[in-house]
């Protein structure tokens, strides 16, 4: 018992730093997880117990202790040393409940993407994410934790496969690694962790799409129109295959038509793309298309310049059609990419749900066209992309590469439109009989869909000068009267009926840009998915930039390189610093 007390005299006044410890440690965990855990009491008993024992030291040792000036200053001491301890105590817990941090890398790769913070914040039921691996990947648990952060109502759980076997089999869990999402009664596989023994990363792009499908009430069905030499679907580098994969990853229901041996369009179309066309359709063809956006159908139309595909008669109602003159970029923005002006590159969007989070970003167009748009009742057109001052669309491409201002297009002007159709329902048959009846207003071309002063180019079809010729001939161009009867006939043929349904297209002055060798460029892939996506499933919220893959910055060196590079770092470098060190010691001596 004497030997307890001596060591208490002499060792009790250092108490209160184990107190402090086991009190930080303590109070730090509590704050943290909220969790009224045995460990964290006993931690906080522990500091209480020290705390004691100090205070009991410094009672005993009170006699004139208190007034010391000694005493006094490690007083200041020790109450700094408490401040400054309380002050990062509550920096650490505000730094942990409220984190902020700054991701640098060339694609945000530590940061979700917008469509994946919207998808995760617009949860309207608990979504779980079950993981089956032995071995949970660190990377994985952080990628998920950013989407917790963006919902309570995300949540997951790594599962070891053999230890939960009821699990595994509820899931129908085929090999470990299987990623798993679980949305009401809803069960779907996202990607499977290892492939042929090797290790991947979940990817947000297919945990995303995942949870996109996931949310679905209602599967959307597109179709892609082939005969006329459109974009193939297959994989090579001028193929579409890249563009279907991706609709397919959101749930959209994809597949081929062909409008003359299909018999039509089928009635679950939600929408119909034609994806660049080389050959002109077939009358019956032009009939069933325009028959389809008459019932209300939406239609996307992409088609690269000196393609000629003989949709002007499908088009001409909506008021829109396409310049053959090719886009020229002069701002010499290609050349950091190593392209030639003939491939443009834009960074000027429209106020659209397909274009409005792309703001600031950038889309390669090559062999773009330019889209002329005029005013047509009941047609609302928006600009989606469009070209910069610095830009012109020309037949002729001079050597100097300047434009010629009496023959060229001079920016800025449409690349892309959106354009709308309003639908009126007729209440009574005396409104009908009024609307037929009304007399065909006259249209004035438009200089912008948006009305931003843009220069809009005219529609001019391949074959101008046969036109002319014809109508030379004519014996009806030679009578006056006769020529404003058929004007008037083909106003009145091309102007939209008030009370057709509601209905929607996409205009593209370029197909190239959607071909594998472009979607995955820039936001390219995002302008047509957001194309598609506002066409087939009536969307009119914005719709956001999606996740990109981490560009691969992995330097592979030759056998030789490699060599010089390891010379340099264990041999050379240091034998010149011992070389620097040995100089600056024989100098001093």
């Amino acid at each position: 018992m004497a030997r307890l007390t001596a060591l208490f005299r002499t060792y009790g006044k250092y108490a209160f730093l184990p107190a402090i410890a086991f009190g930080l440690a303590g109070g730090i965990a509590l704050g943290v997880t909220g969790v009224m855990s045995k460990l964290y009491l006993g931690l906080m008993g522990i500091a209480v117990i020290f705390f004691f024992l100090w205070w009991t030291w410094l009672w005993q040792r009170s006699q004139g202790f208190l007034g010391r000036r000694s005493t006094q200053s490690n007083a200041n001491v020790i109450a700094s040393t408490l401040a400054v301890l309380v002050i990062l105590t509550l920096i650490n817990y505000i730094a942990f409940r409220y984190p902020v941090t700054w991701d640098l890398t060339e694609n945000q790769q530590f940061t979700l993407a917008p469509q994946s913070q919207s998808l995760v914040a617009e949860l309207e039921q608990p979504l779980k994410v079950w993981i089956f691996d032995d071995a949970p990947s660190e990377k994985d648990r952080k990628l998920l934790q950013n989407y917790q952060r963006f919902s309570e109502q995300f949540s997951f759980e790594f599962v070891h496969p053999d230890r939960r076997p009821k699990l595994v089999q509820d899931f129908n869990v085929q090999n470990k690694g299987d990623v798993f999402i679980e949305y009401g009664d809803k069960k779907q596989l996202v990607q499977n962790l290892l492939s042929f023994q090797q290790r991947e990363d979940l990817s947000e792009i297919q945990l995303t799409n995942a949870i996109a499908k996931a949310q679905r009430q209602e599967i959307p069905q597109v179709y892609l129109v082939q005969g006329h030499g459109e974009l193939p679907l297959n994989n090579e580098p001028g193929g579409i295959s890249a563009a279907v994969t991706a609709l397919e990853n959101l749930g959209v229901t994809v597949q081929p038509l062909n409008v003359v041996t299909d018999g039509g369009i089928p009635e679950d179309a939600d929408a119909v793309v034609i994806a660049g066309p080389t050959r002109r359709f077939l009358a019956p063809e032009i009939a069933t298309l325009q028959q389809y956006t008459d019932q209300g159908g939406n239609l996307l139309v992409m088609i690269s310049p000196e393609a000629d595909a003989g949709l002007e008669d499908l088009l001409a109602p909506w008021g829109v059609g396409f310049d053959p003159r090719l886009v020229i970029d002069l701002s010499g923005a290609g050349g950091v990419f190593g392209l030639d002006p003939t491939v443009p590159i834009f960074n000027r969007y429209g106020n659209h749900p397909i274009t409005e989070k792309l703001q600031g970003a950038i889309a390669i167009f090559p062999l773009v066209r330019p889209v002329a748009t005029e005013e047509k009742p009941h047609i609302q057109g928006t600009t989606l992309v469009e070209a910069s001052d610095l830009m012109y669309a020309t037949q002729l491409i001079s050597e100097d590469l300047q434009p010629n201002p009496e023959t060229d297009l001079l920016g800025p002007f449409d690349v892309a439109v959106a354009l709308t159709r309003e639908g009126k329902e007729p209440s009574s048959a005396k409104e009908m009989e009024t609307g037929n009846n009304t007399e065909p207003e006259e249209i004035n071309p438009s200089p912008s869909p948006t009305g931003n002063g843009t220069n809009q180019p005219e529609a001019m079809p391949e074959n101008d000068g046969n036109q002319a010729a014809d109508q030379e001939e004519s014996p009806t161009g030679e009578n006056g009267d006769g020529g404003n009867d058929q004007a008037q006939t083909e106003e009145q043929d091309s102007k939209p009926n008030p009370e057709l349904p509601p209905a929607k297209m996409v205009v593209v002055g370029s197909a190239a840009f959607a071909t594998n060798a472009w979607f995955n460029e820039a936001v390219n892939g995002d302008i047509f998915l957001n194309s598609v996506q506002w066409l087939a499933e009536n969307v009119d919220q914005p719709l956001n930039v999606r996740a990109k893959d981490p560009t691969d910055r992995r330097i592979n060196l030759g056998v030789r390189r490699a060599t010089v590079l390891g010379w340099l770092t264990w041999v050379i470098v240091p034998l010149i610093g011992l070389g620097l060190a040995v100089f600056t010691w024989w100098r001093q001596r």
